[in-house]
């Protein structure tokens, strides 16, 4: 669990959408995985799930995904090569 850095408060999973820019362009992301700060409403989206989206649509060649779609195909991926 982490604390808001604002008012201290604990911060709670939500899921959400959001835009990532990288080299100019612009991906949006569906179902990804966040924290939210009940108190002031600051939504935290950690830079490693930032770089993951953009991952994610490079490697299929779109701008718009879901992210939980494409966390969900490459656990099963895995599990086949194990």
């Amino acid at each position: 669990m982490f604390r808001c850095q604002k008012c201290k408060k604990w911060l709670k999973n939500i899921t959400t959408e959001t835009d990532v820019v990288y080299d100019g362009t612009i991906y949006h992301a569906t179902n990804v995985p966040a924290k939210i700060c009940p108190e002031c409403g600051k939504i935290t989206i950690y830079e490693i799930i930032q770089e993951r989206i953009v991952q994610y649509a490079t490697q299929r060649n779109v701008k718009n995904i879901d992210y939980a779609e494409c966390e969900n195909e490459e656990a099963s991926a895995s599990q086949l090569i194990l």
